[in-house]
């Protein structure tokens, strides 16, 4: 048998082993990816280590989404490790996703030998270079008593801050190597940054004279875990809160504050709250594209004052111009305010409580309506609430893109959300099947709750040999697929705008996807009737509960509602 390369000397230790050690400290308790042979050392750490454990996935792009739905869950970077060359670049997309959507993440790619650095290795290119746009640092270590301590570093820059992915590309002999066994020292990054006092009390006293002040909270509101200051702020302002898709869970969607969304996630009533406010309070969002599309209507009004807070300052006023950024935490700002205005002046706010309750109940009312449709193909609202009803309060919602998977089941109230850190979300980098490759992660993070993601038949096929792993793993998680045979809004560019010339958009063979679903050691059905949607959704529900992942494919209506149609004013005909 030959050497055992990752045993070491007295008072020393293999590198590979003592990255597992730093992993530990900084309180990771999984890494998603797949082995190769650049990266084994790692991987015989994690074997040699308790408290921390591998998820292997069947494409790398799974890990590292994977890992952002890690992150997203519970604010503490994700992990991915994956070996050279295309072990590396099969994560870009979904680095990318979290890039855009400032999800902390670390990813540990393998790289050539440095002795073969310039001599055609096998998966040799250079990633670091790759992967510089769409990271926070991209960093190649040819030492190995430099990695430990770069490892540190990723962790520390991936959390400060905007947060956001960090890529340490290491190459193969260097994970061979030894370095001294010392203690690990954990990296630590305090986000409580706060605002001078003088623009707390200048933001109080603009919020305090506002007469329809109105909060509009982003996923840097949940990030920070604002909840709580936020619920406060808005009873003292007597003010509504928006939020982004991001931002869903930011307050219980009971609360009667609580409108809706922005641009395609919005309802009549969020588009009404947002058209009247005099004063706007931004918090951790920044009203980009899926938004707002920057159209009238869809952003705080020429008229309004709109006040920014983010701790990245150059997120100030980038989607939106911003009367005055505040750089600092959203919870330690929030809390600032709330101090200031419970010994200050009484607020002004006006705001029509009671239409604004009518104009939701309306919405509500509309909702129940189409749920009860019997059409077919069948509404998606009939499945969205039929599966709100079947899932618990605290299962956690997965929401894919599309006109149908983000548009109707990602506007509040067609599926609440109660609570913070509950929901895996696309960036505005919109990459299909991201969450629906993400979606397992939240069993491992949370085994005790239930998981479902709504997704659209071409965004699942991208994505669909996830489904292995989540078998493996027992990993009780439902995929909803919204299935209109189409890659449904490029279909409604060429219908609309192409005069009907209809090209590679519509399916003309579409996969059997719950024998795909049963073939993968997973629950499948097919759902064509109406009345059949709740019974298939209960039954996927105790599949999960009994570990078995479900795969629940629903032939529904091409349908677009007032917030699509809105919100792509170019694309469709305006009623």
């Amino acid at each position: 048998m030959a050497a055992d390369v990752t045993a070491a000397p007295q008072g020393r230790i293999n590198v590979g082993h003592a990255v597992v050690r730093a992993l530990v400290a900084e309180g990771v308790q999984r890494v998603y990816g797949m082995p190769g042979g650049h990266v084994l050392p790692i991987y015989d750490g994690i074997h040699a280590t308790e408290g921390i454990e591998s998820v292997l996935v069947r494409h790398e792009h799974h890990a590292a989404a994977m890992a952002a739905a890690e992150a997203q869950l519970t604010g503490v970077p994700g992990v991915v490790l994956v070996t050279a060359g295309p072990g590396v670049t099969n994560t870009l997309t979904a680095v990318a996703e979290a890039h855009v959507g400032a999800t902390p993440m670390v990813v540990l790619g393998g790289r050539g030998a440095t002795s073969s650095f310039v001599r055609g290795a096998s998966q040799e290119v250079a990633t670091d270079r790759v992967f510089e746009p769409v990271t926070k640092w991209t960093v190649r270590v040819d030492r190995a008593d430099l990695l430990v301590e770069v490892v540190r570093q990723a962790f520390a820059v991936s959390r400060a801050g905007r947060p956001g992915p960090v890529l340490v590309d290491v190459p193969r002999d260097v994970l061979t190597q030894h370095v001294e066994d010392v203690p690990y020292l954990r990296a630590e990054v305090d986000h409580a940054v706060a605002a001078p006092a003088e623009v707390v009390r200048t933001v109080a006293a603009e919020l305090a004279a506002a007469s329809r002040p109105l909060l509009v909270c982003g996923g840097g509101a949940l990030a920070s875990g604002a909840g709580a200051q936020v619920a406060a702020l808005a009873e003292l302002l007597d003010a509504p809160v928006l939020t982004s898709l991001s931002g869903r869970g930011v307050l219980d969607e009971d609360d009667t504050r609580v409108l809706g969304g922005l641009g395609a996630h919005r309802n009549p009533v969020a588009k009404r709250a947002l058209g009247e406010a005099d004063v706007v309070l931004g918090l951790g969002t920044r009203f980009e594209e899926m938004e707002s599309n920057w159209q009238p209507g869809a952003v705080p009004r020429p008229e309004a004052r709109y006040v920014q807070v983010d701790l990245e300052a150059a997120e100030h006023g980038r989607g939106v111009p911003a009367h005055r950024g505040v750089v600092a935490d959203v919870a330690t700002f929030v809390g600032q305010l709330v101090e200031e205005l419970g010994g200050g002046p009484s607020p002004s706010s006006s705001w029509d409580w009671a239409g604004l309750a009518a104009g939701l109940a309306e919405v509500e009312a509309e909702i129940e309506s189409l749920a009860a449709s019997e059409q077919t193909p069948i509404h998606p609202t009939r499945v969205i609430r039929a599966a709100r009803e079947v899932f618990d309060d605290d299962a956690v919602l997965g929401i894919d893109v599309g006109a149908l998977a983000q548009h109707i089941a990602g506007a509040f109230p067609n599926f609440r959300v109660h609570s913070p850190r509950s929901t895996v979300m696309p960036s505005s980098f919109y990459g299909m099947g991201y969450v629906a490759a993400a979606i397992p992660a939240a069993r491992l993070v949370h085994p005790e709750r239930q998981a479902l993601c709504f997704v659209g038949d071409g965004s699942f096929q991208m994505v669909m040999n996830v489904l292995p792993t989540a078998a493996t793993y027992r990993l009780g998680v439902t995929w909803i697929v919204l299935n209109d045979d189409a890659l449904g809004s490029i279909w409604d560019l060429q219908h609309h705008q192409y005069g009907d010339r209809i090209l590679d958009t519509a399916f003309e063979v579409q996969p059997d996807l719950a024998a795909v679903a049963r073939g993968c050691g997973c629950h499948g059905e097919r759902v064509e009737d109406p009345a059949q949607v709740r019974e298939a959704l209960v039954r996927a529900a105790k599949a999960n509960a009994e570990g078995i992942p479900a795969v629940v494919d629903v032939a529904v209506e091409r349908v677009r509602l007032a917030q699509t149609k809105e919100h792509y004013f170019l694309t469709y005909p305006q009623d």
